[in-house]
């Protein structure tokens, strides 16, 4: 995979990223395998799972002090000229949103030793009355979490922010409360799930679903205006078409405003890509008993909701920041 990325950059002429997130293999010596059958906490539907997560984030990152400071002092400000009495440091504190310390302030890894201090401390903590809920049921499965510990610890090394890779920019100044605070965009906010997303509905010519509304509206005003449009279509194919056409005979695009889609470059996406790996065709029976299983699988995956961090995500796989 990795490989087939570099290739993107070497045929688009663009150096290549100097830092690329994974989420396995990252440190796995020659011949070793880490794949782990049983997780090592109960459910993700228990009471205590959102705070651990929490926990574990603020184990990995910590917030730059200079940002903290100054959201601190425009926060104090803001409740100064809302007539809030008694501020107190705890009050401030609870009113910055995560928004606002994700938007204004920047947060960096503590560091290997320190990350794995803290997450011991807290799995110890965790392992005792503090980790169960009120019916006496434990978050952590002590043994299953000793031994994923031990196997993952080394892991720690490979989440840390590589020394002079800048993974913030600056996009730009808010004032609050005559306070000036830099804004800034993080290079780990986003997964490569949603840029691919992103990237889809820019190369590839087609009405997005979500716009099916703004279409039929088109339409509708297409049908009582004075003046007809030069094409009354949103197929890509036809637009591509008469443009090519039109070219010819009179020498401009029929529809200037059409952008024809990119050149293909051979570059295997989604199932044609994971077969490209095996070398195996895709079959599927719909009768068959296997096919029902795994329909029943993305059903029930469908029903969950994966808390995760939240709003304080650690890091993404294969997300490259150049």
């Amino acid at each position: 995979m990795v490989a087939c990325v570099m290739e993107r950059y070497c045929q688009a002429a663009v150096p290549p990223p100097v830092l690329l997130y994974v989420d396995c293999d990252c440190c796995v010596s020659e011949g070793a395998t880490s794949k782990l059958q049983t997780r090592g906490y109960t459910t993700d539907a228990h009471p205590l799972y959102p705070t651990f997560m929490g926990s574990l984030s603020v184990c990995i990152f910590e917030w730059d002090a200079g940002d903290l400071s100054l959201l601190r002092q425009a926060k104090r400000k803001q409740l100064m000229q809302e007539g809030v009495p008694a501020i107190t440091d705890i009050l401030v504190d609870r009113s910055i949103s995560k928004k606002e310390l994700g938007l204004y302030c920047r947060r960096r890894t503590r560091g290997e030793d320190a990350t794995i201090c803290l997450a011991e401390r807290l799995l110890q903590e965790l392992w005792g009355a503090n980790g169960r809920d009120l019916m006496g049921v434990p978050l952590l499965d002590e043994v299953c979490m000793e031994h994923i510990w031990c196997v993952q610890k080394r892991h720690v090394r490979c989440i840390q922010d590589m020394p002079g890779v800048q993974l913030y920019t600056e996009v730009g100044t808010t004032t609050k409360a005559g306070v000036t605070l830099m804004r800034y965009r993080c290079a780990r906010g986003s997964t490569s799930l949603e840029s691919f997303h992103c990237h889809l509905n820019r190369f590839i010519p087609a009405v997005p679903a979500g716009r099916l509304e703004q279409v039929e509206s088109d339409w509708a005003a297409a049908s009582v205006t004075s003046k007809p449009v030069s094409l009354l279509t949103y197929s890509g194919d036809m637009a591509h078409c008469v443009n090519t056409s039109s070219l010819k005979v009179f020498g401009r695009p029929f529809v200037p405003t059409f952008r024809p889609p990119a050149r293909y470059t051979g570059e295997l996406l989604g199932v044609d890509y994971l077969l490209s790996q095996t070398g195996q065709p895709l079959v599927v029976d719909p009768d068959s008993e296997e096919t029902e299983n795994m329909l029943e699988d993305v059903d029930e995956g469908e029903d969950g909701e994966d808390e995760g961090f939240g709003e304080d995500q650690t890091y993404h796989c294969v997300k490259s920041y150049r």
